[in-house]
């Protein structure tokens, strides 16, 4: 159920959630000064199956979506949206004689959960406030509503087999996550939508805490490419969808356009992910990192993604068709404001200035004068694939995490691309990989380079580029990287720059906020690309 506002939030929960939010470590802005405009809030249905309704009452689970109003945020269609998925236990009284008394004594919340945000009291008595995240009422509540055949909100029979009573008992959030809230389910069984009753064994779940208004990438491209068949991501399973609620603006929030964005089904917007959790596997950037640092070279786990990541270009091309083309001076506007912006930031930036704008200026005119003849296509792409984006199992390589880089506005994150924006950022991911490993082999990383990027042509069937050093793995390309696409070598090769380039900045910017001791590993690749 979707409500206006705040809706069934006991009073006391909001003020609750304005001092312990701004702590969370996916809390997207610095707290000071912002504001939780409550916007919609959600219900779902909570208890585990055939509970007795002479128990204890079960908790309630209650989502509230909360726009973030304050100094420095959008206040249209740009706002930030955040989801606080909540658990709260009604504070039940312990018979007399117990030796507990007051606010608060009574029936202990399930093992794990950890201690409540707070707590508030109501006509019906005090509620303990719990962080669904961390919480199984929660965990379970949103499972059953994504993996529910129907409309994800009703209360249908879920898709999970009723034999796996205890499947939540091995159930734990992923340590580490920063932007998302992921929960590992991995004693849990459930169909694959399509898959002729095939089902998985063991699940997690990834719930949203950023929502943005639309269609979310990191549901309808893992859909997708789940249904075309392809193997290279772990399966979809099902997610919960936000049904359109008209009208559902509070006072003091912005309200959002007439024209935003939904698919051919209404989508208004997701909450939650559901699919394949993949056992046993090795995080890429871990696994290349200890192959830095032990001296084994990474030549033929490289060209294995290569090849992997240009199937996975090749097959959203058709699952997701976009019929777009590349706008060269809209395209080249983006990478010289991006720029701009980075070296305003890092003052090591300073000395590449006028480089940069005179390659910038060689792009421009290049394209300009091609695509008048030979439009670039763009697709579906993942947008922020580095090696910690994947995972190599037994069966291969798995691509994760189709949400773009998270510090991009939503609406360029999900825009159709360049599928060599993706192949930007994997060459610029072992170059990180060669630096935290300690890589005593200088071409350790150039080789991978070169290696991944000879998979992916292959995969593709293109012919091959001229192969220079392992520094210049710009011409290593072939001329048809663009999948679909004519382009000829020299502005496939300067495409792949000028996305090196910007993805470089964009770690400079990281850097110099986050991990100033880090500064070098994007400095170094700047001066690589400009030193042509």
């Amino acid at each position: 159920m979707v409500h206006e506002g705040a809706g069934p939030l006991p009073d006391g929960v909001l003020r609750l959630l304005d001092a312990w939010l701004p702590g969370r470590r996916w809390y997207p802005v610095p707290g000071d000064g912002v504001r939780h405009v409550p916007w919609l809030t959600v219900e779902l249905p909570a208890g585990a199956p055939g509970q007795s309704s002479g128990g204890p009452r079960p908790p309630g689970v209650v989502v509230p979506l909360l726009h973030l109003a304050g100094p420095g945020l959008a206040g249209d269609d740009g706002a930030l949206v955040i989801q606080v998925p909540l658990v709260l236990h009604h504070v039940e009284a312990e018979p007399a004689g117990s030796g507990s008394a007051g606010r608060g004594a009574g029936r202990p919340p399930p093992a794990g959960t950890g201690a409540p945000i707070g707590v508030v009291d109501t006509d019906d008595g005090p509620v303990a406030v719990y962080d669904g995240g961390t919480h199984p009422a929660a965990w379970r509540a949103y499972l059953e509503a994504a993996l529910t055949a129907g409309h994800p909100l009703a209360a249908d029979p879920p898709r999970a087999d009723p034999r796996d009573q205890g499947w939540l008992e091995d159930a734990r959030p992923l340590g580490g996550e920063q932007s998302n809230t992921s929960v590992l389910v991995p004693e849990l069984r459930v169909e694959v939508p399509g898959g002729d009753g095939e089902r998985v064994h063991g699940v997690i779940l990834k719930i949203l805490r950023t929502v943005p208004l639309g269609p979310h990438p990191d549901v309808v491209i893992p859909e997708a490419l789940t249904r075309a068949g392809w193997d290279g991501v772990p399966r979809y399973l099902g997610s919960i969808e936000l049904p359109r609620v008209p009208g559902a603006v509070p006072a003091g929030a912005p309200a959002p356009p007439a024209s935003e964005p939904r698919d051919a089904h209404g989508v208004h917007a997701h909450l939650a992910v559901v699919s394949e959790l993949v056992t046993g596997a090795d995080d890429g950037f871990e696994l290349a990192c200890a192959h830095a640092q032990e001296g084994l070279g990474f030549d033929e786990r490289a060209a294995e993604l290569g090849a992997v990541v240009a199937r996975m270009h090749t097959v959203l091309a058709v699952a997701r068709p976009t019929g777009t083309t590349l706008d060269p001076s809209a395209f080249m506007g983006v990478l010289r404001r991006r720029a701009a912006e980075a070296i305003a930031d890092v003052p090591g930036l300073a000395p590449y200035r006028a480089g940069i704008t005179a390659f910038y200026d060689e792009v421009s005119e290049h394209l300009a004068r091609v695509t008048e003849d030979h439009p670039v296509p763009l697709q579906a792409i993942h947008g922020d694939l580095h090696l910690g984006q994947v995972l190599h199992a037994r069966s291969g390589w798995k691509v994760l995490d189709f949400e773009g880089e998270p510090q991009r506005p939503v609406a360029e994150r999900t825009a159709p691309d360049l599928p060599l924006r993706d192949v930007a950022g994997l060459l610029r991911s072992f170059d990180y990989a060669a630096a935290v490993g300690e890589a005593a082999d200088p071409e350790w990383s150039s080789r991978a380079q070169l290696s991944f990027l000879e998979g992916y042509r292959q995969a593709l069937g293109g012919p091959g580029g001229r192969h220079g050093s392992p520094r210049d793995h710009g011409g290593a390309v072939p001329g048809a990287a663009v999948p679909g696409g004519a382009l000829d070598v020299t502005t496939a090769e300067l495409l792949l720059r000028a996305l090196t380039l910007d993805k470089a900045l964009y770690e400079a910017v990281y850097e110099a906020r986050h991990r100033p001791a880090w500064l070098y590993i994007p400095l170094r690749a700047v001066a690589r690309v400009l030193d042509r």
